[in-house]
């Protein structure tokens, strides 16, 4: 174990720097200047906007669930940084720990959906383009690795999205749209700020009527800020310096009158301090697609999807003594994982009054640990490895009927079968190889069938009501499993071998109204029950240095948890969403969501009951006020509210609550470059991200200000 040099950053940056030199020094030389600027982002009507996250493109309007669909302007309009930032202005979708993506570890950054969180292990699939986002291995998810400036549109699903994907939807769906060509253009941006915060991107885009495509890459670098609340700080308290690089392509053929073949591409390396010396870790991803879609002429569709992921995850954590002034290497992490999936939908939009779709999907992940712990004497003295295998098959078939002019019922069945095979946990001194344990786990199977109920009504021509009844199922993922890990506040955290899948009944009613074109009103009210939830259960806190079963050495002030399935946790609230458009430049945006959610059962720990759940405010709000007209000025205010929350199981660490206000403006200077410029978090409020059961508290980032220049030549 060695101490990073903090310079150790810029040795990649070479490597980053030149994505974007290979990216763009081609396409400068075009005759691109010949060409008409693009049009400016127009505003989309909500019920317009067709979205493919039920894997059946639909109108926003048609569905029976509440959908949130981020179109390109609001990605302009949003101070936010990266594709996380964007989201946690989104009603109803939270973060286990909403730091920015530039300074957060990994597994802080799992997604939650309507209070079903709290863990790393993400309860929500991430998409992009229909290729899987969250690690093979992990579940969480890495958000820089999609550069912002290739996105379309995100579509979010809350709940009922379990017979469309699976085991991983079990909170809901967000779905990364990226660009598809359409003519040849360039562009790139460059800002910087606070912190020593550099990010570059560029994207060269090609396309006529029978191919297009893109290719896209950014590197970003900043210095970062400590994340120690500033009353805990101590030597060892430094800031959390992040850098990338990102490069991504994606190409489209019309290969005949029905026949449409496409393919992407994505690599990501990424390097992180983790607020400490000795705390780092590094990722190297990749993942490739290729599909076809075949359209019938009776208007039919068959698409086939196949990708595969590959990753090296090296992360190091250290044991920090009580006044934060030394620490030691308490554990060495290696984790290389890979996955592959497949999927064949079959999609018939105009039988009779029925649009059938019939699909089948496949999952298969494996993954690796090695870790090396007890540091003594200047050298790590034990090896563990584990590591496992986990396939996942799912069949489903939805159907949506035309009942008259005004209803629509929906209707939906998913058969999901799952193993867990060849698992396996291995200890060994390093000095003298001994075997201490040598376990193989049983490998564990089983099925089971999902339903999707709903309905829309278009009441009249200003108001619709909607509402669905699900179920669905998660499996474990191969983290939560097999591999125990150490966490900041010297937090010990058990793996179990023997948990059983979650699963999830629930339900939503929403109203939507549209008295006039400019206003738009979404209330949904929902209610959901996740059975057999798993979560970090709280075993014992230590008093005194000593061993705690099953977690071994605890230091003191340090907790043992264990994986395990608690019981039951119910999520009950109200999302209120309403867009104001008074004249065409101008846009008031509010929306709010109201969403309890606790344990009401918990067989053996009859202290849990009535707990909330760690990491689900009960309230969070966001306000947007702003002028948007992209030919001359922009500016738009955002203000964001996150309730208090849980940092644990057993309800002892709260995280306050906090107020967030952010500014950006833009100018576009000529046709084709534009300044712009933001503050983030205006008042330099110290806002609690975790608050562990020891009151070791992180913060959020404090007043960061960015700005920069973006060129747009051609499509």
């Amino acid at each position: 174990m060695t101490l990073r040099d903090p310079r150790s950053g810029w040795r990649k940056a070479p490597r980053a720097a030149l994505f974007l030199l290979g990216l763009s020094t081609p396409w400068l030389a075009l005759p691109l200047a010949a060409q008409e600027p693009a049009p400016a982002d127009s505003v989309v009507s909500l019920g317009e906007l067709i979205i493919s996250a039920l894997r059946s493109p639909t109108s926003v309007g048609e569905v029976p669930v509440n959908v949130t669909t981020v179109t390109r302007e609001e990605l302009r309009l949003s101070a936010a940084q990266t594709l996380q930032d964007v989201l946690q202005e989104v009603p109803g979708l939270n973060f286990r720990f909403p730091f920015q993506a530039g300074v957060a570890h990994p597994s802080w950054q799992a997604v939650t959906l309507r209070g079903l969180g709290g863990t790393a292990a993400s309860r929500t699939l991430v998409l992009v383009d229909g290729v899987l986002l969250n690690d093979p291995y992990f579940g969480w998810v890495r958000w820089s690795q999609v550069p912002v400036e290739v996105i379309e549109r995100i579509e979010i699903v809350r709940g009922g999205a379990t017979v469309s994907w699976g085991s991983q939807s079990l909170a809901g769906v967000v779905h990364v749209i990226t660009r598809s060509g359409g003519g040849a253009g360039f562009s790139a941006g460059a800002q910087g700020g606070s912190q020593s915060t550099f990010r570059g991107d560029a994207m060269a885009s090609f396309g006529d009527d029978r191919i297009g495509g893109y290719v896209a890459g950014e590197f970003f670098d900043s210095g970062g800020y400590i994340l120690t609340e500033p009353g805990l700080r101590g030597p060892v308290d430094i800031p959390s310096a992040s850098n990338h690089g990102a490069l991504r392509a994606k190409v489209e053929l019309q290969a005949g009158d029905r026949l449409r073949i496409h393919a992407q591409g994505n690599y990501f390396d990424q390097d992180k301090d983790n607020a400490t010396p000795l705390r780092n870790n590094t990722t190297e991803a990749g993942f490739g697609q290729i599909g076809a879609t075949l359209t019938g002429s009776d208007g039919s569709a068959l698409t086939l999807n196949a990708f595969i992921q590959s990753q090296s995850y090296v992360n190091s954590f250290s044991s920090v003594d009580g006044t934060r002034g030394s620490e030691q290497p308490s554990i060495s992490q290696d984790v290389p994982s890979s996955g592959i999936g497949a999927n064949l939908v079959w999609q018939k939009p105009g039988l009779g009054r029925h649009a059938l779709t019939l699909g089948a999907d496949l999952l298969s992940a494996t993954g690796d640990a090695t870790e090396q712990f007890l540091f003594d004497d200047g050298a790590f003295a034990r090896q563990r490895e584990t590591g496992g295998d986990q396939t996942l098959y799912g069949f489903f078939v939805q159907d949506r009927i035309q009942v008259g002019d005004r209803w629509q019922l929906y209707g939906g069945l998913r058969l999901d079968v799952w193993r867990n095979s060849a698992g396996s946990r291995h200890i060994f001194g390093i000095a003298d190889g001994n075997v201490l344990t040598d376990d193989t786990f049983e490998d564990r199977s089983g099925t089971q069938l999902s339903h999707n109920l709903g309905f829309l009504h278009d009441a009249s021509d200003a108001v619709a009501v909607r509402g669905s009844f699900y179920s669905g199922l998660r499996v474990p993922t191969l983290n939560e499993l097999y591999k125990p890990f150490r966490a900041a506040g010297n937090v010990v955290n058990e793996s179990n071998e023997a948990l059983d899948p979650e699963r999830v009944l629930g339900a939503e009613l929403g109203l939507d109204l549209q008295p006039d074109p400019s206003v738009l009103i979404r209330l949904t009210g929902f209610w959901a029950r996740v059975s057999d939830a798993i979560t970090d259960v709280t075993i014992q806190e230590a008093e005194t240095s000593g061993v705690i079963q099953p977690c071994g050495f605890v230091p003191a002030g340090g907790v043992c948890r264990r994986r395990d399935n608690v019981g039951t946790l119910r999520s009950l609230g109200l999302e209120t969403e309403v867009e104001v458009r008074p004249a065409p430049a101008w846009l008031l945006a509010v929306n709010h969501q109201f969403n309890p959610t606790e344990v009401t059962d918990a067989p053996g720990r009859p202290d849990l009951i009535g707990n909330e759940v760690q990491g689900s405010p009960t309230h969070r709000a966001m306000l947007r006020v702003g002028h948007i007209d992209p030919t001359t000025l922009e500016v738009v205010v955002t203000g964001r509210y996150l309730g208090a929350r849980f940092d644990n199981d057993l309800n002892t660490g709260e995280i306050d609550a906090s107020f967030l206000l952010d500014l950006r403006v833009r100018r576009r200077l000529t046709s084709r470059l534009s300044a712009f410029a933001s503050v983030q978090n205006i008042f330099d409020t110290i806002a609690e991200m975790s608050h562990d059961a020891n009151d070791f508290v992180r913060v959020g980032a404090p007043r960061t200000f960015v700005g920069g220049m973006r060129v747009r030549f051609g499509g």
